[in-house]
């Protein structure tokens, strides 16, 4: 869960009619960081990790644990990510990899959210990086999918408005 206004973060759970959340636990700390917009996913050790925006200073994702679910470490840079932006990060598994989708500070041409990876780890500790976009066109709100045994990249891209989010694009990755 996410108030992306209040800088607020949670992990929770659905009941079955889909019309109430539990709310397990809060991962905010620092505060001073103004983390945002998570991705929450279980390590092979059965710890859980998110990777969370943040909006200001370099070292633009932070990285907390939890072995329960409900206390959360408080959120480190992720050493790995030298030079995010604020966006946020999509965080994944199929099939035994991770797939971690976030936003690089660099540009093309100017335009903001331009350069976008994707790393690929099969532990969450070691990341491998499996592609860099480079474009004028923009990357954002990112998503990974699985469907017919092939993992998708799903985004938001566009070339005029100021908020670059004219279409929908789909890319299947190797």
């Amino acid at each position: 869960m996410n108030n992306f206004p209040g800088k607020q973060n949670a992990l929770a759970v659905a009941n079955k009619k889909l019309d109430t959340f539990e709310v397990l636990g809060h991962f905010n700390e620092p505060q001073s960081a103004n983390l945002s917009e998570s991705s929450v996913n279980r390590l092979p050790d059965g710890r859980w990790m998110a990777i969370c925006r943040r909006d200001e200073g370099d070292r633009n994702y932070y990285i907390s644990y939890s072995k329960d679910a409900h206390d959360w470490t408080v959120g480190q840079p992720i050493p790995s990510i030298p030079n995010g932006t604020s966006s946020k990060p999509t965080f994944d598994y199929f099939d035994g990899i991770y797939y971690l989708g976030w936003q690089e500070a660099s540009q093309v041409d100017g335009v903001s959210r331009s350069v976008f990876n994707i790393d690929v780890s099969r532990d969450g500790k070691e990341w491998e990086r499996k592609y860099s976009f480079r474009t004028t066109k923009s990357f954002q709100y990112p998503s990974f999918a699985k469907h017919d045994n092939s993992i998708w990249l799903i985004t938001t891209q566009g070339d005029f408005s100021s908020s670059r989010k004219e279409r929908i694009m789909f890319g299947k990755l190797e």
